[in-house]
């Protein structure tokens, strides 16, 4: 934008762009540095400048350490993670919108209580439901098992109230009215008329579930303690915090994950969220809108 355009902008404008010009640089100088660091040594990484490039052989050799470590245990916690994650998006998917659109578009006793408890869900933090999900998982004997992790993550309650919201301030009852009158059955309603018309909020719902959990860490680390069960934030934390990369003490580890390795580990959780959002954009741009106006 020249200064021409500048001189133009009213006062609002000026300020909207100067605050997309701050979080572009907050957010995007980290990545940037993420992305040029994983090609350094570690001797460049602490005596060069910030921004120096490194080479593509030192970007392989990183790649090497941290992917044949512990014969390619990277690779099972990608795995796993891929299982939480699917599994616990398809759960929070098959839970929260048909919650939602009952809670929407029907009137039935308690459904205010239910808001009411979905909203108190919603807002407390997830660290403090860690414990009660522990002992229940404890209890029917799923701590330590993929099928444990995902039923802890599959409620979704954030994605039950997007779900009511726009069912409920977007979802045309002329149209439902008309199928009644026809004779479609109320599971007939959802599934046929309903579901589909809820293209957007559905994409939307599976990209922030599946970015909860893909990030899920120390839910994750309570329910599992086989190494071989870790999902990949785990995992990762695990493998580097023993081998010292991030602690001048341990340096002299045998361990060959070093800096490096920490960083190019960083790539590895934030760079599928960010391919995710890029692909689904679109849909999660309008599932964002879904409930701006009243159908």
């Amino acid at each position: 934008m020249n200064t021409a355009k500048l001189s133009r902008l009213k006062p609002g404008q000026f300020v909207i762009y100067a605050c997309l010009a701050f979080f572009v640089c907050f957010y995007g100088i980290p990545l940037l540095w993420l992305g040029i660091a994983s090609t350094r040594s570690q001797q460049s990484l602490l005596t060069e400048s910030p921004f120096a490039l490194g080479s593509l052989s030192t970007f392989l050799q990183t790649w090497t350490n941290i992917s044949s470590y512990n014969d390619f245990k990277l690779m099972s916690w990608v795995w796993n993670s891929v299982i939480y994650s699917v599994g616990g998006v398809g759960l929070s998917l098959v839970a929260a919108i048909p919650a939602g659109y009952v809670l929407g578009v029907y009137n039935f006793p308690g459904r205010k209580l239910i808001l009411v408890l979905t909203l108190i869900a919603m807002i407390t933090p997830s660290s403090a439901m860690v414990l009660p999900i522990f002992l229940e998982m404890n209890l029917i004997g799923l701590n330590n098992s993929y099928l444990g992790l995902i039923l802890a993550t599959g409620f979704f309650p954030f994605g039950v109230y997007l779900a009511y919201i726009y069912y409920a301030t977007s979802m045309p009852r002329a149209i439902l009215e008309s199928a009644q009158i026809d004779g479609c059955s109320r599971i007939g309603l959802f599934f046929h008329i309903a579901l589909p018309l809820a293209k957007p909020i559905v994409a939307l719902i599976a990209f922030f579930s599946f970015l909860a959990n893909w990030s899920n860490y120390f839910l994750a680390l309570v329910l599992l303690s086989d190494d071989r069960l870790y999902s990949l934030p785990v995992g990762l934390t695990s493998l580097i915090s023993s081998s010292g990369a991030l602690n001048s003490g341990m340096a002299g580890n045998t361990i060959p994950i070093k800096l490096p390795e920490a960083i190019m580990a960083s790539i590895f959780i934030t760079l599928p969220v960010m391919l995710i959002f890029l692909i689904s954009q679109r849909f999660v741009r309008s599932g964002t809108l879904a409930g701006a106006e009243k159908g």
